[in-house]
């Protein structure tokens, strides 16, 4: 089997990342001697330098939302040295193309739309099946199909203790609660249910531990308030590769869908997620030790950053002291 040098444009979203993983694996077992370099923001490395198939991250600086021409050109320039093989866009804008303009790769996969099927000439039709499947599909050729291969990820337990020791904070009975999620107030869980199942935890002895972006320090600085701050957090003060040590000491790890959701189910944590305005059928943990919060209502998914309806049933439906009482017992086991 001849060596292949791979290109990937790898996604915006730190679960869509985490998804990507199996596209990574499943690359590996089509032709165990590929080479995969891997194009991401800057803030994605931390998680592809925890990926043992990615030979090399390149950071890429764009502006969201503008074009930067002159950037795009020069990084495809640069990338003609490189001699790729195929290169798979995970991302799905017209202006990504302009990144390998230059670049003369023969093979260029990735599905169509936003015309991105004029410049592709191994493309594939958007579906709406679940984002991992449709990562996982462009490793397909005419000698492999591939299947899902659940996501994993490298950590550091120790990485993780010196952490959370150095800001004199206890990673014994350790759960972890990531309160927010990038998307908006529809995909969060009302505070005070957070707040409620954390005092909870700590009544029976566990140490809850309150992360997050810094977007989302208001959010859980509020969950801390109500339970009268017994709860340490750290929302804001850590990378994502801190997250991914300090979540590996976890018991169990609570989140709304979002990427730390994904993290959490790489690690095979214990772990309860809560759906309201999307769907677990599209973007769910992949994660047998997962138990999914989703009432299915009539109304839902309506993938609306808020509740167009005003009643936020979604969530407030969903019973906080049975999430506890559930988290409690599957910890004793």
């Amino acid at each position: 089997m001849n060596r292949e040098k791979i290109l990937i444009f790898g996604p915006s979203w730190v679960g869509d990342m985490m998804m990507a993983k199996s596209l990574f694996s499943n690359l590996k077992k089509r032709n165990p001697k590929c080479i995969i370099h891997l194009a991401a923001p800057r803030w994605s490395i931390d998680i592809a330098n925890r990926f043992p198939e990615i030979n090399k991250t390149i950071p890429l600086d764009f502006s969201h939302g503008k074009l930067d021409l002159i950037k795009r050109v020069k990084l495809s320039l640069s990338l003609r040295k490189e001699k790729y093989d195929e290169c798979i866009f995970l991302v799905n804008t017209f202006k990504s193309l302009f990144s390998i303009l230059f670049a003369k790769i023969k093979l260029r996969t990735g599905y169509i739309g936003e015309q991105r099927g004029l410049f592709l000439n191994n493309a594939f039709k958007n579906n709406l099946l679940p984002t991992i499947e449709k990562f996982t599909a462009l490793s397909k050729s005419k000698s492999y199909e591939p299947k899902i291969i659940p996501p994993s990820i490298k950590f550091d337990k120790s990485r993780g203790i010196k952490f959370l020791s150095k800001r004199k904070i206890p990673h014994h009975k350790l759960v972890v609660i990531a309160g927010g999620a990038e998307y908006g107030p529809a995909k969060i869980l009302p505070q005070q249910k957070y707040a409620h199942i954390a005092i909870k935890l700590i009544e029976k002895g566990f140490h809850v531990l309150l992360v997050g972006s810094k977007n989302d320090e208001k959010i859980n600085h509020h969950i801390n308030e109500l339970t009268n701050f017994q709860c340490s957090d750290i929302t804001g003060k850590t990378s994502l590769k801190d997250c991914i040590d300090i979540f590996s000491l976890s018991k169990y790890f609570l989140s709304n869908d979002s990427g730390l959701m994904h993290i959490a189910a790489a690690l095979k944590l214990n772990q309860e997620s809560f759906f309201g305005s999307s769907d677990p059928k599209h973007t769910p943990p992949v994660n047998k030790n997962s138990f999914i919060n989703y009432l299915n209502l009539e109304c839902s998914p309506c993938f609306k950053r808020e509740c167009p309806l005003n009643h936020f049933n979604c969530m407030n439906q969903i019973n906080e002291s049975e999430v506890a009482n559930r988290i409690i017992c599957a910890i004793k086991k």
